[in-house]
């Protein structure tokens, strides 16, 4: 007895195990991720190090040259780059793909705290951290008020940054622009060498002073009490009250007297602006692995509630959400699914001209298509372009072991047989020939699944889905349709005159089949001419093939674009702000520009600025994104000639370092010779047509 028998005699089994397995679908529908694309895995591991005032040679020599020896020999290491500035050297440790990340960061870790006593005792400590795509900033706020940068910043950590974080899935919150506070302590130089007193006793004393420390604990009556004495310092005022000094007289020397204390605030290395207007921002970071969409409704909602309880005046302002092109590019794609089921189901009748074969064969469609999202949910998978092109692409072959079986049973039923010995034979006919085809569908696109590269972790859930969704297809076409053909099928009845639409149709049809019929006798009655005919076409195709180009993911107009701005080396912060202004007030006046958001000094490199340029949605503008591209270096070639400039879409996952589509790079032992050779190559790439910002 085959599957598709005992589905035909047990109509109440097959039934619920179809609606239950539907059942179990929406069920994890409502739990699957919603994101732009699958979590992938990026074997990156970063040592950032910072050594204050060292200059990028000694960075170089003293600092990244024993880190790099440090992690050279860790197993499944790739690469190891490294980028040694003023202050900072970042060493980037690329793993194989195959490498267990959360190993490899502990190696890293344990390397460089075995490398720590080989550099300078001024460095800070390294921070060693994995670079984590899937932790990405999806929001971006601006808080505008009446108040200063300063009190703006101070209400943002002090009340909107602790209630932020506490939302589900939210990973952090930063906080960029306005200006931390800091007490200063100007030291007299004169009235120190006065009382013969060095200046790390004043830091001694101040580090000492500045503490909060356990005091042991009493008993009182039946309870144990703890005691800790507190020694903060809140103001200026507790600080120069700090005693540095005695007099052999026994007069004690406050910190005032030698030093000049004021309440003030740290140095900027980073500013924002927003539009040409200075602002604090703040950028929402979830966690790894987590639904972007959820993530951006519960800041919302939490930011409804944070409105009732800020100082007024206090505003935010939404300026970049993730989630927004997820939800528009995840809604297009659902769209071309539902839209391309119904097309079959018309094709199905159109062909068949029978509303009972349409309708069981066009409920393969969704009983194939939501208990895919069940097998989704159980192999951790999220709702993307890639799962949901991989659905859109399987509406085609979902059907098609349908549409096969039922036509089958459809042939049996014309022939006069019971509509249940047509569903058994029909089946059983055509069993072998429709597993073959979906298996063979299945053993093109499993492969794909597991593909080596940063290519198979994107298509690894495609590759899963499309598989997953043919095989209960197979299910369904081997169960559902033939239980229902046996139950709501009749006989065919041919004295029965049909209405002149399927008149019509049948017509269409037989014309078809003559059309073809005449191909098909010209094909065999000249081989030679049709196999040469085949030969030239497949020549000529992959000719044409060559001129096509290549790219790992086609372009998308996202409505916004990234532009990197370096000044000459040495530029200070206020002079790059300064600099820099003109040119956004130029891309402004751009009526398709709505905002131009400027980080001044990202990573506290102050000679550089990065811009986030939003425009209008594709189907508003005027103007092409390419064009507002150009416009943005005619600005910046008009008031920074000096300045170097790059002009780059967003990154396609979010949180991923973007760069150029072509990069070169000049490697050897001699810095200046490199930078000889690097200054040649790049006036010869400047003279190629077709480049820009080189």
């Amino acid at each position: 007895m085959t599957l598709s028998d005992i589905a035909i005699r047990r109509p109440v089994f097959t039934t619920v195990i179809t609606v239950g397995l539907m059942v179990m679908g929406l069920m994890s529908l409502r739990s699957i991720g919603t994101d732009l694309f699958p979590d992938v895995n990026f074997p990156i591991i970063t040592v950032m190090t910072v050594y204050p005032g060292a200059s990028p040679s000694e960075i170089e020599s003293q600092v990244t040259r024993p880190l790099e020896d440090a992690v050279a020999g860790i197993n499944d290491l790739d690469t190891v780059r490294s980028f040694s500035r003023e202050s900072v050297s970042v060493v980037m440790v690329v793993f194989k793909l195959k490498a267990n990340i959360d190993k490899a960061a502990q190696d890293v870790r344990e390397r460089v705290a075995a490398a720590r006593p080989k550099l300078p005792t001024d460095v800070r400590e390294p921070s060693v951290r994995r670079v984590d795509v899937g932790a990405a900033p999806i929001l971006t706020l601006l808080a505008s008020g009446p108040m200063s940068n300063e009190e703006l910043r101070k209400i943002t950590e002090d009340q909107v940054k602790p209630a932020l974080e506490r939302v589900k899935d939210v990973a952090a919150v930063e906080v960029i622009g306005g200006k931390d506070r800091q007490i200063q302590v100007d030291i007299d130089r004169q009235r120190l060498d006065a009382l013969n007193l060095p200046l790390t006793a004043v830091i001694d004393k101040l580090r000492m002073e500045n503490l909060s420390v356990p005091a042991g604990h009493f008993e009182q009556g039946p309870q144990e009490i703890s005691v800790r004495l507190s020694g903060d310092l809140r103001t200026a005022e507790e600080v120069g009250r700090i005693v540095v000094a005695s007099t052999p007289s026994g007069t004690q020397i406050p910190l005032s007297d030698i030093a000049r204390v004021r309440d003030a605030f740290a140095e900027t290395r980073t500013r924002i602006r927003a539009n040409g207007q200075e602002a604090v921002a703040f950028e929402v970071v979830k966690q790894s692995g987590t639904n972007t969409i959820a993530v951006a409704d519960g800041v919302g909602k939490r930011l409804e509630e944070l409105k009732k309880t800020l100082p007024p005046g206090y505003k935010m302002s939404l300026i970049i959400d993730q989630s927004i092109f997820i939800r528009e590019n995840t809604h297009e794609v659902e769209i071309s699914v539902i839209y391309g089921g119904l097309m079959a189901i018309l094709v199905i009748l159109l062909f068949m001209l029978d509303w009972r074969s349409t309708f069981i064969s066009g409920l393969a469609l969704p009983t194939s298509v939501i208990t895919t999202f069940f097998v989704m949910d159980l192999l951790g998978f999220t709702l993307n372009m890639m799962t949901l092109m991989a659905l859109s692409l399987a509406i085609g072959l979902l059907i098609d072991d349908a549409v096969v079986v039922r036509e089958s049973i459809f042939r049996h039923l014309e022939r006069g047989e019971p509509p249940e010995v047509a569903a058994s034979k029909g089946t059983s006919e055509i069993a072998l020939a429709v597993l073959a085809t979906t298996l063979t569908i299945v053993a093109v696109f499993v492969p794909v699944a597991f593909m080596s590269g940063l290519v198979g972790q994107f298509f690894r859930q495609f590759g899963l889905t499309i598989s997953a969704a043919v095989l209960v297809s197979l299910f369904i076409a081997f169960t559902l349709d033939p239980m229902l053909s046996s139950k709501l099928a009749v006989a065919i009845d041919h004295s029965k005159k049909r209405s002149w639409p399927v008149r019509m149709m049948e017509a269409v049809h037989e014309s078809i089949e003559e059309a073809y019929a005449g191909l098909l006798a010209l094909t065999t009655r000249y081989r030679l001419v049709t196999v040469l005919v085949a030969i030239a076409v497949f020549v000529g195709s992959l000719q044409l093939a060559k001129l096509m180009g290549n790219d790992f993911m086609s372009p998308e107009d996202r409505a916004q674009f990234m532009v990197n701005i370096e000044m000459p080396s040495g530029t200070s912060l206020e002079e790059t702000a300064r600099l820099s202004a003109p040119a956004e007030q130029q891309l402004l006046k751009n009526k398709n520009v709505t905002m131009v958001y400027a980080k001044l000094g990202p990573g506290e490199q102050v000679n550089k600025v990065e811009w986030r340029v939003l425009t209008t949605p594709k189907t508003e503008r005027t103007q092409g994104l390419e064009s507002i591209k150009d416009d943005a270096r005619k600005a910046i070639a008009a008031t920074l000639p000096n300045a170097k400039v790059s002009v780059i879409p967003p990154a396609f996952v979010e949180g991923l370092p973007n760069g150029a589509p072509l990069m070169v790079q000049v490697r050897g032992s001699d810095l200046g010779l490199l930078e000889r050779d690097a200054t040649a190559i790049e006036a010869m790439l400047r003279s190629i047509p077709g480049t820009g910002d080189v």
